[in-house]
């Protein structure tokens, strides 16, 4: 009481925002100093953060973790700079909007959705804020409210996210159970479907020649463009080995004859393949993020390492897309997990969808040569989310049974 944070730790904050730019416990100063000042930084943050922010109950990384990878690429300065940010300055909606990304990335889904809910209080126009929520609070199964954030986004920008345009949930106005309690006939063992996500299917869902048209569109779409993007992997920390694969991909939804045809296959194949396979009803599901990825033999965009879909606790499913003749390598592995002890390897023929719990660890088979095009689709369901699957989820992703 009586005097003011922010003026008190004004040096401190002026160093934790400058760190990405000059780290201040990795240059090469004597390792007491260098460990002395970042400890002293570091308590200095956590007593404002807990002062001002209580709500978000912010726990900083130690000054351990910059050292042994956990926080790589830059991740333990770009903590405490978003702290330090928000906290010299509580009327910037971008300072919050980055807090907000940042928990989520760690899966702090509660403290998120806080700081990105007050992202778009201070600036209503802010879509990306309102994007960044709706993300949130779809990874946390909260799809209505996600939904309507979703739409203000929409308002504001004059354009749809892709959540909003694929068949499913997503298309249905934002009500997956018609406003009401689950009925019988919709009713989910919980136990059948925790023993469900450690399956993987492989369905039929296009011809030879829907696979060749998808890829000429395709290419179509993006010579007009100017080339391929290739964007930072979903959910790859900068630094990471991850973050390192930029194979040329592109959102389905922004070709609108390729979001036809996918939305007719979603009708048709997709989701009542995943409704077989996981027992949640198609109209439940939500597709909220399909692209198209074309692996070749270059470096670093060949395939990706062991990784999970997202933040691991939706469904997923990619679609063979090349004639097997046409590339060398390819295939997705799953190393030992919780529900099987041997390394599976699946290689789809051409056309068959491969599904599977997106928390199941798995990678790609390098492709070594050639070109082979995929099309990747990122699957939620309120389910999935009400079953809590902690135990499963972690062995899944961890490999420990």
């Amino acid at each position: 009481r009586g005097f003011s944070v922010n003026a008190r730790l004004a040096p401190a904050l002026s160093i934790a925002r400058s760190s990405a730019q000059v780290p201040c416990i990795a240059v090469s100063h004597a390792r007491a100093r260098r460990w002395s000042r970042a400890y002293m930084l570091h308590a200095l943050l956590s007593a404002a953060c807990s002062f001002k922010l209580p709500a978000l109950d912010l726990k900083l990384p130690s000054p351990s973790l910059a050292e042994d990878g956990r926080f790589g690429g830059g991740g333990y300065a770009t903590a405490l700079r978003v702290c330090a940010d928000v906290l010299s300055s509580p009327n910037d909606s971008g300072g919050w909007r980055e807090l907000g990304t940042l928990l989520h990335g760690k899966g702090r889904l509660d403290a998120s959705a806080m700081a990105l809910r007050r992202a778009t209080q201070i600036e209503p126009l802010d879509s990306e804020a309102h994007v960044a929520l709706a993300e949130v609070l779809r990874a946390a199964g909260r799809f209505e409210e996600a939904f309507a954030s979703l739409r203000t986004a929409e308002a504001i920008d004059g354009r749809p996210n892709q959540a909003l345009c694929y068949a499913g949930y997503g298309d249905r106005g934002g009500s997956s159970r018609g406003g009401g309690a689950t009925s019988a006939t919709d009713a989910v063992d919980f136990d059948a479907l925790a023993r469900r996500v450690g399956e993987v299917w492989l369905t039929e869902v296009a011809s030879e020649e829907e696979c060749e048209w998808v890829i000429a569109t395709a290419e179509e779409h993006n010579a007009a463009k100017g080339g391929w993007a290739c964007r930072q992997p979903r959910f790859a920390p900068e630094g990471t080995v991850a973050n390192a694969v930029r194979a040329p991909d592109m959102l389905v939804a922004d070709e609108p004859r390729l979001l036809a045809w996918l939305n007719e296959k979603c009708d048709h194949t997709i989701l009542p393949a995943l409704e077989a396979q996981f027992g949640i009803p198609a109209r439940e599901l939500w597709l909220y993020d399909t692209f198209l990825l074309k692996f070749s033999g270059t470096p670093g965009e060949s395939g990706l390492g062991v990784h999970v879909d997202d933040d691991g606790f939706g469904l997923s499913f990619n679609v063979l897309l090349s004639d097997p003749a046409d590339f060398e390598g390819g295939g997705t592995r799953f190393p030992p997990n919780a529900f099987s002890s041997e390394e599976a390897v699946y290689t789809p023929r051409r056309g068959q969808m491969l599904s599977h719990y997106g928390g199941l660890r798995h990678a790609s088979v390098p492709c070594t040569g050639g070109l082979r095009y995929i099309m990747v689709g990122f699957v939620r369901a309120e389910r999935l989310v009400e079953l809590r699957l902690e135990d499963a989820a972690y062995g899944a992703r961890t490999g420990e049974g």
